[in-house]
Order: structure tokens, then C-alpha cells, then sequence
């Protein structure tokens, strides 16, 4: 019996462990949905100000490197997305 009862916690430990990896594996995917659509956002933004060039040039370098860096974050949450087993 006492071989049943260390079973049935350790089945127990393990399904608790598994759920907070997919807890955390399902705000991550929120996290990449939001950090997706402000990386649009800013692409879209670069986009817009280069057409109206030269009207707005001197936002360029400030522009593009807010849009590098949602992009850069972008792709390390999804890096860290394919890290959980079965991405």
C-alpha cells in the first residue's frame, strides 16, 4: 500500500509540474502575440515615415532602432517558445 501512496504523489507532482509548464508556455504565447503586433505597429510606423521622407527624417535612427529592438525581442521569445517540448 505504501508503494501505491509514493506513486500516486509522485504522479501527482509530476501533472502539478507539467500544468506550470503549460501555464508558462501559454503566457509566453500571449507575450509573443503582444510583442508580434507592436513589432507591426513600429514596422508600419517605419514604413509610413519613409514615404513622407524628407519629412521626418532627422526620426529615422530612433524609429528604426525601436523597431530593431521589438523585433530582436520578438525573436527571442519565440526562440524561447521552440525551447518547450513540442514548441
Amino acid at each position: 500500500m505504501s508503494n501505491v501512496l509514493e506513486m500516486e504523489l509522485v504522479v501527482e507532482e509530476q501533472t502539478r509540474h507539467w500544468e506550470s509548464i503549460m501555464d508558462e508556455k501559454e503566457a509566453l504565447k500571449a507575450e509573443i502575440k503582444k510583442l508580434n503586433a507592436q513589432a507591426t505597429r513600429l514596422k508600419m510606423d517605419l514604413h509610413d515615415l519613409a514615404e513622407d521622407l524628407p519629412i521626418g527624417w532627422e526620426n529615422i535612427m530612433d524609429l528604426a532602432l525601436h523597431t530593431h529592438t521589438a523585433y530582436s525581442e520578438l525573436a527571442a521569445a519565440r526562440e524561447r517558445l521552440a525551447a518547450f517540448a513540442g514548441g
